[in-house]
């Protein structure tokens, strides 16, 4: 996406502000080296080519802009805040930007644009297995945290199945990803 807008001026930006969910392999960040390389193995996990920023370690920038784990913004180019989101999600962000862009194109031909605001609430898939499968990698605890606090929120029948797969997967002894074998 961000290749795509690029010839619009537009360009992405990811801030890396803490590991969201931490476990033994990795870990709260507790030096500034420790949050660079767990930076680093990100971009190269997930192939990141976009510019990332880290945070400082004391995390200025996510407290500034909200501490949830997986927040989107776009900004116009003096910092004014014209999308903000709870959760990282390409479609809403790919309308958002298509917007800006129409935006644009009718105040270069001189339109006269009025901002209004404006609320939606979309929703997202929610497949907690997948989710879990991705927590693995932060080592068993970040797994038995996130299981915990499904059962806090939704209740032993939400948490059971969780549960039941966390179980199966220990029993088999596949509790470290292969990509992460040697790192711990």
């Amino acid at each position: 996406m961000a290749d795509e807008y690029a010839p619009a001026g537009i360009r992405f930006v990811f801030v890396y502000t803490r590991e969201a969910h931490p476990g033994e392999k990795l870990p709260h960040h507790e030096t500034f080296q420790q949050k660079l390389d767990h930076a680093r193995a990100m971009v190269t996990r997930w192939k990141i080519r976009r510019t990332m920023l880290v945070d400082n370690l004391d995390g200025p920038v996510h407290r500034a802009y909200g501490t949830l784990p997986n927040m989107s913004y776009v900004l116009a180019a003096g910092g004014r805040i014209l999308y903000r989101a709870d959760w990282t999600d390409p479609e809403n962000i790919r309308i958002v930007l298509d917007q800006i862009v129409r935006e644009r194109k009718q105040r270069r031909s001189g339109t006269r644009l009025t901002p209004f605001y404006a609320e939606w609430l979309p929703q997202r898939p929610n497949d907690p297995i997948a989710f879990m499968e991705g927590l693995v990698e932060a080592g068993p605890r970040s797994v038995e945290e996130f299981i915990a606090a499904t059962a806090s929120w939704g209740g032993e029948a939400s948490a059971r199945p969780l549960r039941d797969w966390w179980e199966k997967r220990q029993s088999t002894g596949e509790v470290t990803p292969p990509r992460l074998k040697g790192l711990e």
